[in-house]
This record gives C-alpha cells, structure tokens and sequence, in this order.
C-alpha cells in the first residue's frame, strides 16, 4: 500500500491527539496544539502546507460553521467535519491563539515536517506515507473513495492547473486514476478498465449547431479529439482543465501499417500486442507508446489483406464520433 487508507488515517489522526495530550508543558502544549491545528488542515481540508501557513486561524476558520476560507491563488472555501471541528475549536479557543494572531500557524517547514514523522512513528509507517503532501492527496484519495466525484474532489484540493491536477492522479502508482476509471466503466460492465479507457484533462472545446467537439490531453500525454452532440455536451457541463475519462469503441477502430490521411480526428501509434481471430472477426490488442491499452475489433478479411501480425508497428484511426465522454 503505497498511500494512508482511511483506517490510517484515523490511527494517525489519534496518534495526534495523544501527542498533544502527552505535553509536560504549557509552552510545549501550546507548540503541540498549534502543530496538531497544522495536522487537522493537512488531513481533513486538504490544504496545501503552504497554504495552512498562511492562514489567520482566528479569522479565516468559522469555529461555528467548520468552514476554513483559504486565500491565494487557489482561492477556496473548504468544510471541515464535525469530528475534526472539536478540536478545532479547542484549541482556536486557546488564549495564545488570539494574542499571537498569524504567527499561530507559522513554523519552520522543516520543522513541521520532523514533527509529523515523529508523531507517526508508533504506528511504524514509511516516511514518506506521513509528510504534510502525502496526507493532503490521502484526503482526496479517502473522498474518492467515499464517491465524492473526482471534480468535486479537484475543487476542494485547490487543483485548478492540468499539472496539479496530474500530480494528485499520478500519486500513489496512480491509485487515484484507477479509482476514478474504475467508478466510470463500474465493478459489472465486465470491461477491463484498463483498455479503451483513457483520463485525461480538457484542452479545448468548440461548440457547433449540432456538435460540440472536445480536445483531450490524456495522462499519456496523448491528444483524443472526441465529439457530442450539443445537448448531452450542455447537460454534461464540459468546460477547460476538467478531468474526464474518454471511452473508445472498438468496433469503430481502423488500423493501417503507416500513417494514413484519413478523414477521421484520431490517430494513434501502437504496437500489435495480439491477434485473436476468427474467419469473421478479429480481435486486436494494441499497446500505445504510454503503456496504456487499445484494443479493436475488425473485419479478419480486411486485418489479412493489409497484413497485420503480433509485434508490429500500426497506427490505430478511429474518427472523434467513435469516442465519448464519461464524468465519474
């Protein structure tokens, strides 16, 4: 397990609360309290260290409502839970809070960063599990998997960049990406989820009378061009750096030995993986240059005659109709 799963989490939420407890001192109370408000941010609002360094606590933490405004360029409004808002508001409640202002939250970041290792020490867990970003993206991994939708998600992360966006579904061996491609296609659809299922970023939309067509920058760093008709794009509510996973039909996939000019939007190198075949049909797994899988169905008459074999280099076609849009 390469990230905190949500028992984790709440172990180490209370190894926190004892840390805090264990202080000898009331200036070590204090400090410990301040961190464990550190902690609280980073686990249950997903704010960025940076982020949580910059608050006023007093001011920008309703203790009422449990919402936390958080300024700058990511700019967002975020709710923090009951369970956490207790300790919230006991240690906001603190008389240091109030009279050092927005020094309550400042320390060294390397500082903060040896506290949280400390900290998470009895429970015996990698380093890297327990640092300040690594519990940020383990919030969002826990809401995904508490099916909050993966753009709901990106909003309250802050995640407004395709890069920062990226770096969230790329954590944890992608544990993210798989979580949302697996929510897409669902635990029944007997599809791996894995082959024509592609996630990626929207670059650019054009809107036509009849059609809608939407740029796609995979985590492949592929370009899939897909079109939708204009009530399903205005019912779907596309708009630029969302995230969404584009499905291909395999039916509608052509292969050709080299690059051919074809009035279709999309084309892809691939490597031939394997063959399956009948005299109708043949069934064509293909690997693309990111790993990723494509796999077709074509006429075993047509895979014949242009002379298609396992291993060989082939660029898939399929026209921007033939693939569509899924929101988790």
């Amino acid at each position: 397990m390469s990230h905190l799963t949500r028992e984790k989490l709440e172990a180490l939420s209370r190894c926190w609360e004892q840390w805090e407890a264990e202080a000898a001192t009331p200036q070590r109370k204090v400090a410990r309290a301040r961190l464990h408000l550190l902690f609280l941010l980073l686990r249950y609002g997903g704010l960025r260290l940076g982020e949580a360094l910059e608050l006023d606590a007093r001011k920008d933490v309703d203790t009422v409502t449990g919402m936390v405004h958080v300024p700058g360029p990511n700019s967002r409004d975020v709710l923090l839970p009951l369970s956490a808002m207790r300790h919230v508001r006991r240690i906001l409640s603190l008389p240091e809070a109030e009279s050092m202002g927005r020094d309550f939250l400042h320390f060294d970041q390397g500082f903060i960063r040896k506290s949280f290792y400390a900290v998470a020490r009895p429970l015996g867990l990698d380093r890297a599990l327990v640092g300040p970003r690594a519990i940020r993206y383990a919030r969002g991994l826990e809401l995904l998997d508490l099916h909050v939708p993966v753009n709901l998600v990106q909003k309250f992360l802050g995640q407004q960049k395709p890069s920062q966006i990226a770096a969230f579904l790329n954590f944890s061996d992608g544990a993210a990406r798989r979580m949302v491609q697996n929510k897409t296609l669902g635990p029944s659809s007997g599809t791996d989820p894995l082959c024509n299922s592609f996630l990626g970023i929207v670059e650019d939309i054009s809107v036509g009378m009849r059609m809608a067509s939407v740029s796609v920058r995979t985590f492949g760093d592929m370009r899939l061009g897909v079109q939708c008709g204009t009530r399903q794009f205005v019912h779907m509510e596309i708009h630029a750096n969302q995230v969404v996973t584009v499905l291909v039909d395999p039916e509608q996939i052509v292969l050709s030995r080299s690059r051919a000019t074809l009035s279709m939007g999309n084309c892809l190198p691939c490597t031939v993986q394997s063959i399956h075949q009948d005299q109708v049909e043949s069934f064509v797994s293909l690997e693309l240059g990111d790993g990723s899988r494509l796999c077709a169905t074509v006429e075993t008459p047509g895979l014949l005659r242009v002379g298609i074999y396992e291993g060989q280099k082939v660029y898939a076609h399929f026209p921007s109709r033939a693939a569509r849009l899924c929101l988790d």
